[in-house]
């Protein structure tokens, strides 16, 4: 039975374009207190700026007071109504200014609003500014300082491009290799804003990054910016022998730069060219990433505790070697299908990519509606209990798809129903039965359907891909058996895992790795699965140290970043591409036992998981959301996010629905009444026998092999 412990309050995180500071304490007179500046409300460019105030009651309202920077500012207000008054506050200060209101001159803060006043550079944006003045990492250079005029879209702003430890010739890729393909720097870009909120921010990279990631986003919020393309470049240090882009595998200091050390040397360079430029140190710093940069925003937060005040990670790739292990399984599996079924290339290797047909990938994403749907009270198209969305429950109904005679559009064979089963809840157990991973989450992103008008019928061309995508590849239609020389194309196994698998997550490197020719893929589906699970884990004279160790960031105490005040917001997909969502949701649980159980983990750390959402977004889901304002709010203002807020986008059954997105354990539950499309009509729950209560007690507190479960 369904025991709902707890009932967390719906409050709509908040969004772009509106800032509230509140108390939901009744003895403070529920005040909050929100800026009315546009476009920008927590960030403005003169001292004035102005402000509303509202209370519970028009007697609370009478009593509330207002200061700035502890200074009283009431006397700007005027009442507009009986429980809300407005004022235009002068007297900002460049830099952070904090409002506060008090329920009563001798109370404490009920609420409080930071908002920034726009600041100035201390010097010009030059070359000369930067050159002489000592940086705090050796081998730093300076390669060019550049005014940027203002855009449409940009802020005019100072760009400035360096390099640290230019020139290292690293260990060689493959024989005969080109020095220059191991000849590495790490490259760098910080922006600086002409109108600065006395803030940093570093956005995460993707893949096996190689670039810079854009440094732009925030810069029209005020944010000074920086990033690293994590010590190799993907244009440069690429050897076709060696598993192309990732060949850079094959040297430790490369490795070390990718896994944390690049973004150390960027963030202590970036924030010591801020004090140079505004004269004055950044009062908050922030790092946001998805993927990749998920991991990396995971890292900081592990790493280096003191970087980052707030920490928005999305799909975080946080256990990649053991991802890399996992789609080696899957793509072994899918060989398998593609060898029974006479799906070989011109080239000699197994088709993935045909091995499933779009209809059949629906066939799964309506088996688990089928099975789940109703969990959160409504058949609305999403699964939003999905500890509750066991395999026990699933298993059934797609075994229930098994055709009776020959393979039509309408079933799945035997072995397809098999391979489905085993990559989702198996954990890719090796040759003793042991799972190397995480099971899977069942969720409907699948596939699903990209229209309301063009969902779930025979045949329906435009299914959500995002899931096939990284795990399939493509269907070909013109694909002919032994005569297509058409490359497989899972982004798990076949391109960016096919050579980061060898080479990043082996020690030592499996070499050869050609790219050509389908190399990768060929290579990760004959490869002993055993032999490959153990080597994520091995060192060497010319490797001290594995790449588990190096990139996986897992480390469940999380006591320095919470001891520096951080504060973490982790969103997660419940369907994904790459990784496993369950994983997260495992480590999560793990981690909050460590920190002493889940409501004491949420004073710092928060989860929320994404019905539907492909690998970062996308797919049939409430995916368009905003976690960087809340976790500013939440860091800044005190406002831990009660729910995110999303919305879906148009490639969905239902463009513009809108849902809470919940802080796990809870989920978004319909209250029973009210329109499905709509937030209001849910509410975030607990359900105690699925999700447990941080200390180990919920049906999926545990791992291995999920397949009967």
């Amino acid at each position: 039975m369904r025991n709902s412990i707890r009932t967390m309050a719906l409050a709509l995180a908040v969004a772009c374009g509106n800032a509230v500071g509140h108390s939901d304490d009744r003895e403070d007179g529920g005040l909050a207190i929100s800026s009315l500046n546009t476009p920008d409300p927590v960030f403005v460019s003169g001292d004035t700026v102005s402000m509303q105030v509202t209370a519970a009651s028009s007697s609370a309202l009478r009593r509330a007071r207002v200061t700035l920077n502890g200074l009283d500012v009431t006397g700007a207000f005027a009442p507009v109504s009986p429980e809300q008054m407005t004022g235009t506050v002068t007297g900002l200060r460049p830099g952070i200014n904090v409002f506060e209101v008090r329920a009563g001159k001798d109370r404490g803060a009920a609420a409080r609003l930071t908002i920034a006043r726009a600041r100035g550079p201390a010097v010009a944006c030059n070359i000369a500014s930067f050159i002489g003045a000592p940086l705090p990492i050796p081998n730093t250079v300076i390669t060019a300082v550049t005014p940027v005029a203002a855009t449409s879209t940009v802020p005019a702003h100072c760009l400035i491009s360096g390099t640290i430890n230019a020139g290292r010739i690293g260990a060689e890729t493959s024989p005969g290799a080109p020095v220059s393909r191991y000849t590495y720097a790490i490259t760098w870009q910080a922006r600086l804003p002409d109108a600065w909120n006395s803030k940093f921010y570093m956005p995460g990279g993707g893949g096996t990054d190689g670039s810079v990631p854009n440094t732009t986003t925030r810069l029209g919020q005020g944010y000074a910016a920086a990033a690293n393309d994590s010590g190799h470049s993907n244009s440069v240090n690429s050897d076709p022998l060696a598993g192309g882009s990732a060949s850079f595998g094959t040297d430790y200091p490369a490795r070390v730069d990718f896994a944390y050390n690049a973004i150390d040397v960027t963030t202590r360079t970036a924030k010591r060219l801020v004090k140079i430029y505004y004269a004055d140190a950044p009062e908050y710093s922030y790092f946001e990433g998805c993927s990749m940069g998920g991991r990396e925003a995971m890292m900081v937060t592990q790493r280096f505790p003191a970087y980052f005040n707030g920490v928005v990670s999305g799909d975080p790739a946080f256990r990649i070697t053991k991802v890399g292990v996992w789609a080696t399984f899957e793509g072994q599996q899918l060989a398998a299908l593609a060898r029974t079924r006479g799906l070989i290339s011109g080239f000699g290797v197994p088709f993935a990519n045909n091995t499933f047909t779009n209809d059949d990938l629906q066939l799964v994403s309506k088996a688990v509606l089928q099975a789940c749907d109703e969990l959160d009270g409504v058949a609305d198209g999403m699964v939003s209990n999905p500890q509750a969305c066991t395999t026990r429950r699933v298993k059934p109904v797609i075994e229930g798809l098994l055709c009776t005679a020959g393979k039509v559009p309408s079933c799945l064979a035997a072995d397809q129903i098999e391979a489905i089963l085993n990559i989702y809840a198996s954990g890719a157990p090796n040759s003793h039965g042991r799972p190397q991973y995480a099971r899977w989450m069942w969720d409907a992103g699948i596939a699903g359907c990209t229209s309301p008008v063009d969902c779930n019928t025979p045949g329906a061309p435009n299914i959500n891909i995002g899931w096939r995508l990284w795990n399939v590849g493509i269907f070909n239609p013109a694909f002919v058996p032994q005569v297509s020389n058409t490359a497989n194309g899972a982004l798990n196994f076949a391109s960016l895992g096919g050579g980061a698998i060898p080479l990043l997550f082996a020690t030592p490197p499996i070499l050869p790795a050609p790219t050509a020719n389908d190399g990768l893929a060929n290579l990760i589906m004959n490869y002993d699965f055993d032999t490959l699970a153990a080597s994520i884990f091995g060192t060497s004279a010319e490797f001290p140290v594995s790449d588990t160790e190096l990139l996986n960031v897992d480390d469940t105490d999380l006591s320095p970043f919470k001891r520096h005040g951080g504060k973490l917001l982790i969103w997660q997909p419940q369907t994904g591409g790459p990784f496993s969502p369950q994983d997260m949701v495992d480590w999560y649980s793990s981690m909050s036992r460590r920190m002493h159980g889940f409501e004491e983990t949420q004073r710092f750390a928060r989860l929320f998981l994404m019905p539907g959402a492909n690998h970062c977004g996308g797919g049939p889901s409430t995916s368009t959301i905003d976690p960087f304002s809340p976790v500013v709010d939440w860091v800044e203002n005190g406002n831990a996010p009660a729910t995110l807020l999303g919305t879906a986008p148009a490639a969905t059954p239902w463009p513009g629905r809108t849902r809470p997105l919940c802080p796990y354990p809870a989920y978004a539950k319909y209250a029973g009444t009210g329109d499905v499309n709509l937030a209001a009509s849910f509410e975030c729950r607990v359900d105690r026998r699925h999700h447990g209560d941080g200390h180990g007690d919920g049906e999926h507190d545990k791992g291995g092999d999920d397949r009967d479960r």
